[in-house]
């Protein structure tokens, strides 16, 4: 390229990132213009300068003198529009060239020229190209309409003159129809093209739409590139594409008759660039007739370039090249030159698009979860998403276009056949099965397809259509993700039972993903026939409006109507098993479960909504259909009051008083209406608390420092009991002082708000006794189910009498006291399936962390009957404890402490460790308004005034006995060492690496329900970074940028390994200003943002140096804390007092707080 060297692409999606391969391989600049909605997109990445548009996401692209400017502030030599927006808009094509530039495509004359179709027709007609009998001209009234319809012949087709894309188009049959057509064309016409002016034509119901790629230098010379077939449309919008044309093909001379005509035409208007000429051939006589022409690259040209061996962009871009050298265009000799002779081979395109085939084809936005091509040397895909890519409403929902090259036509559609059933889009529906079916249909792989072909093509997706979704529906497989970590759900049914049993009575493999339906379902209607099952709470069920039962197996047919109405008694959930599960949902680290909170897994990550689509089997298994019902007496039951058994631990002794233990067990707790996945608030007492204060935990009694949490644990944030169900986080800072065990998880599960219930102690061993009589019941039912044998024989369960232990034991199971290097370990116990290793006496110590890293290697490495092959499920590490998960009827407790104990007489003095490290350094924004709002928000609904409230950076200063400054110093000056990842999605839990430095401030009371994305936090002695919008008891200090990406697609990221953050990392912090913060935050959001960070190493031995060399320094700076920490506790006292006397006498409404960790 001589002058071209720096190219605006004026458009967006694949067609723009095909362009800029192109310009990059010709080594030409590109400019990406993006509207907010495509910040991420694929072209906004890849060109050398992305530019956001001023117009908003409707009109950004239509924008021509937002483009223009864009193009002249960075010294654009051209601009090429693609197809679609402004690339056949003459007047922008004008304004381009006005400005010294060169618009990539044909003159403004040749777009105005054929932007018009009954002038098109005339030039066609004088260039002698046969045109289609019409009318000559315009039509003006709806009686010469009829009149011109009578002359040519049913069927006609009126068309507005300005149309394009389909659009502006009524087919007529007879004369009423012409009637009730012709106000209405004229009307779209004027309405979507400004230009009312209609045509007539003479409809050919049986024909092909056949057009030829023509290049033009604008100097009067033509070549052409063959013909492409595209008669498979919808509303008049091709759906697949070949090259060449099976029909043209068959008949001798076709092709050439064609090519020459649309040559002629070219050459006639001296048309310059790519261009195509669009004919109707008769399928009858193959006579073939001007349709119109295209004055700009079309959408299918990738077949031509794969049978011709041609880039037309390129092309285009030496045709505007030529152009900037006042050349006018490419010398006849160069462009005669590239006439190619027959085509190379056969090749099909198929656009694929997000649609819902159960909603007219209508667009599907939403994320995608998962892109997998099957691609081979013989693919091309020109596509614009990746995994994580969103579809925005506001266009186009063209995803790509799926190319496939043979030899041979029989082996580009078999080639593309496979292509499309082996490829895989998840999240929004598309079309890929649509396009599959079609391909193997007889008139297509005959080459006998025609126009009017999807008309008669009868289509129906396997799915279920969402009509409507329910009060919270959302996709779950048992167990889940519990091996997952690192801040992410476990994830799963809340009630593991029924969903077990709904799998087994449609013949699915246990734990076969379906729907959980909470207190209101959903409205489905089935476009396939299929096996079901409903098991669970009562709930209403009908079919079609006739009533069914749950706990039954039964056949539904395609075109009927499940509605799942109310719950109708005790319990809040039900679950709908589907035989074959729900193929398209897309997995995630292995389990398709959702977890809403964190924005994972399931249907895009979130609970159903109406509109949504989910693909079944398309095999229905003959033995399946017949009925089959669970016998009532072995249905469990589902009332309104729920004894649930538990077990002490991990934090009781020591942290709550007797007497608040006994209030635990003895008080009959009401089920908030803040009862959710993440968490289920309870309302009664409160307890007294054995400490006055949290320690380096934070001021509140209930801090104590971060530690994993056990499933079904009874959290106390603050003084308010939350019990954390399945979906909950995976450490904190708050006590847990009891433990629902795995047997009752279930009836956990189906606890309600306004239920009460109570907790009933049991030992261990009662603990693992009931777990069995649970797995030996679903066992029992799995034999019946599967293999035939007698219900008869099947015990069914019973809570009316409750294990009742003599010795429940205590919380701390072990203990090993400090010698030497050897700290003081704790092992606490947390249900049936959770043992708590702790060291220390309560102070953070990053030798501590040493530790707990060390004994996590060890068990990962552990062979034996303690391992992962064995019944280890999963870890969680912080500072002082390492919380870890097991299979208790696999590994009993006393082994695995033996196990434990033995490996502390092995790790040894660790203080001179040296841990591998990363260094970041990530900006900070202090006082932004999204912090602001998030406070706002919780003084609204949570908690009016506070110690802490509205300032929290203020509040951590003097908590501290600091000034503001001397804080936001901490943050800027310091490394904060990383001593945990996880709670949410991956939430860096980090600790000052000096000493002097580190702080203490109580967590929020009660927590907040929402953080932003990327709040820097303090909550005792430990800074935390919120990689998602979450529930969070931190103080609120600043915005950086978030450090996980859910499907790994951003720089630094994979779909491995979607978080950025480990154990042991520093972050390092430096003060930007809004509108900086704002713009690296936009990189990270469009998936250009680069993190900066080093690989160093830490050193234990020069950081216990550091803490004994500033051990004074350090008991002075606590003695300053304890002061301003005394004063400040007393006055938060004062508040909580005031605030709690106003709920109660009703000034303040009584659990007003909104979900804390809604599912």
């Amino acid at each position: 390229m001589e002058k071209l060297k720096t190219l605006l692409v004026s458009n967006r999606g694949e067609i723009a990132t095909r362009i800029i391969k192109t310009a990059k391989k010709l080594g030409i600049r590109t400019i990406a213009i993006y509207t907010t909605a495509d910040a991420a997109s694929s072209h906004v990445i890849e060109a050398d300068v992305p530019v956001l548009l001023s117009g908003g996401d409707t009109k950004g692209y239509l924008d021509g003198e937002d483009i223009i400017k864009i193009a002249k502030e960075h010294n654009a030599n051209a601009i090429i529009p693609g197809y679609g927006f402004l690339s056949e808009n003459a007047d922008f094509a004008k304004a381009v060239a006005a400005v010294g530039m060169v618009w990539v495509g044909p003159s403004p004359e040749s777009i105005k020229s054929f932007g018009i179709k009954h002038t098109a027709r005339d030039l066609a007609a004088k260039a002698g190209v046969p045109i289609v009998p019409g009318t000559d001209g315009l039509i003006n009234s709806e009686e010469d309409a009829v009149s011109e319809s009578k002359r040519l012949g049913f069927p006609v087709m009126l068309k507005a003159t300005a149309g394009g894309g389909g659009m502006g188009l009524a087919t007529c049959s007879n004369i009423d129809e012409v009637k009730a057509s012709f106000a209405t064309v004229k009307s779209r016409g004027e309405t979507l093209f400004k230009n009312a002016g209609v045509f007539m034509e003479r409809f050919y119901p049986d024909s092909h739409h056949i057009e030829v790629q023509v290049f033009g230098n604008g100097l009067g010379n033509a070549i052409h590139f063959g013909e492409r077939e595209c008669s498979i449309q919808r509303r008049h919008q091709k759906v697949i594409e070949e090259c060449p044309s099976p029909f043209v093909t068959k008949h001798r001379h076709l092709r050439e008759n064609l090519c020459s005509a649309a040559v002629r035409l070219a050459e006639s208007i001296r048309y310059g660039s790519a261009g195509t000429i669009e004919y109707l051939v008769d399928d009858k006589t193959a006579d073939f007739f001007f349709l119109e022409m295209n004055t700009r690259l079309q959408v299918e040209h990738g077949i031509t370039e794969l049978c011709y061996g041609v880039d037309l962009v390129e092309l285009m871009l030496r045709q505007a090249d030529a152009e900037l050298r006042g050349e006018g265009g490419l010398s006849v000799l160069a462009l005669q030159s590239m006439q190619p002779g027959d085509p190379n081979g056969f090749a099909i395109e198929a656009r694929v698009y997000a649609e819902n085939p159960a909603r007219n084809y209508a667009p599907s936005p939403g994320t995608l979860q998962i892109v997998e091509w099957k691609e081979s040397a013989y693919t091309r895909i020109d596509t614009w998403i990746r995994t994580g890519t969103v579809v925005s409403s506001h266009y186009d929902p063209l995803l790509a276009k799926v190319m496939y090259h043979s030899q041979s036509r029989h082996g580009a559609i078999e080639g593309m056949y496979k292509v499309l059933l082996g490829s895989r889009i998840s999240g929004p529906p598309t079309n890929l099965d649509f396009l599959a079916t079609i391909l193997d249909q007889a008139e297509f792989r005959e080459g006998d397809t025609m126009t009017k072909f999807l008309t008669e093509f009868e289509y129906s997706a396997q799915a279920i259509d969402v009509l409507s979704a329910g009060a919270y529906t959302t996709v779950q497989d048992y167990p889940g993700r519990p091996t997952m970590g690192r801040g992410f759900p476990h994830a799963g049914p809340m009630d593991p039972l029924a969903f077990q049993i709904a799998d087994l009575l449609v013949g699915n493999p246990v734990g076969t993903e379906g729907l959980e339906i909470t207190l209101n379902g959903p409205e489905l209607l089935f476009l396939g026939p299929a096996i079901i099952a409903i098991c669970g709470a009562p709930i209403e069920v009908t079919v079609d409006g006739a009533p069914r039962s749950t706990w039954e197996r039964f056949h539904i047919k395609s075109g009927q109507k499940l509605k799942i109405g109310k719950t109708t008694g005790g319990g809040c959930r039900c679950y709908l098993a589907v035989h074959g599960g729900l193929p398209s949902v897309a997995e995630w680290f292995g389990s398709k479960a959702t977890s809403p909170g964190v924005g994972v897994g399931g249907y895009q990550g979130r609970a159903l909504a109406a509109g949504d689509l989910l693909a079944i089997s398309k095999y229905v298994p003959a033995h399946l259909a017949s009925p089959l019902a669970i016998p009532e007496r072995l249905i469990p039951k589902y009332p309104n009051h729920w004894d649930l058994m538990t077990m002490v631990g991990p934090y009781d002794d020591g942290y709550l008083l007797d007497e608040d233990m006994k209030m635990i067990y003895e008080t009959k707790w009401q089920i908030s209406h803040n009862a959710a996945r993440g968490g289920i608030r309870l309302m009664g007492p409160k307890p007294k608390w054995a400490r006055a204060d949290g320690g380096e935990g934070g001021a509140h009694p209930s801090n104590v420092p971060e530690y994993g949490y056990p499933v079904g644990t009874l959290n106390w944030t603050g003084d308010d009991p939350c019990i954390f169900p399945v979906d909950c986080p995976d450490f904190g800072g708050f006590v847990s002082s009891t433990t629902i065990v795995k047997a009752d998880y279930w009836r956990l599960g189906q606890m309600k708000a306004g239920d009460t219930m109570q907790y009933r102690p049991v030992s261990l061993r009662d603990a693992l006794a009931m777990r069995r009589r649970l797995d030996e019941f679903i066992e029992d039912m799995q034999e019946a189910i599967v293999n035939g044998t007698s219900f008869e024989q099947i015990q069914p369960l019973d809570y009316s009498k409750l294990p009742k232990s003599d010795n429940v034991g205590k919380a701390i199971v072990h203990q090993i006291d400090a010698n030497g290097s050897q700290p003081r370990t704790m092992y606490r116990q947390g249900g049936d399936d959770y043992l708590l290793v702790e060291y220390g006496e309560g102070s953070f110590d990053l030798n501590h962390r040493c530790r707990v890293t060390a004994l996590t290697k060890a068990l990962r490495e552990s062979l034996g009957e303690v391992s992962f092959t064995k019944g280890l499920i999963n870890t969680v590490g912080c500072c002082n404890s390492l919380l870890i998960y097991y299979d208790g009827l696999r590994i009993p407790q006393k082994a695995l402490l033996d196990h434990l104990t033995h490996f502390e007489t092995e790790l040894g003095d660790l203080s001179r460790a040296k841990v591998p490290s990363r260094v970041f350094k990530l900006p900070i924004l202090f006082g932004s308004p999204r912090e602001t709002a998030a406070i706002g928000r919780y003084m609204e609904t949570q908690r009016p005034y506070a110690s802490y409230l509205p300032d929290n950076m203020d509040f951590v200063a003097k908590n501290n006995g600091l000034q503001k400054q001397d804080l936001k110093n901490i943050l800027l000056n310091q490394r904060l060492i990383a001593v945990s990842v996880g709670f949410f999605a991956a939430l860096p839990l980090c600790l000052p690496v000096d000493p002097r430095q580190r702080i203490c401030c109580p967590k929020m009371n009660p927590s907040r329900v929402f953080t932003p994305a990327g709040q820097v936090s303090w909550g005792g002695s430990c800074m935390a970074l919120y990689n998602v919008e979450s529930p969070g008891g931190y103080q609120l200090t600043g915005l950086t940028i978030p450090g996980v990406d859910i499907l790994g697609s951003k720089p630094g990221y994979s779909l491995t390994r979607p978080w950025l953050f480990e154990d042991f990392d520093q972050l390092t912090f430096h003060e930007v200003e809004e509108e900086e913060y704002e713009r690296q935050l936009k990189l990270f959001e469009s998936g250009r943002y680069e993190y900066d960070w080093e690989e160093v190493v830490f050193d234990m031995e020069e950081h216990n140096k550091l803490l004994e060399a500033t051990r004074v320094e350090v008991k002075e700076v606590r003695k300053r804390q304890a002061e301003a920490q005394a004063k400040m506790l007393q006055y938060e006292n004062e508040l909580m007092a005031k605030w709690t006397r106003e709920k109660a006498e009703g000034k303040i409404p009584i659990d007003q707080v909104e979900e804390l960790l809604k599912g």
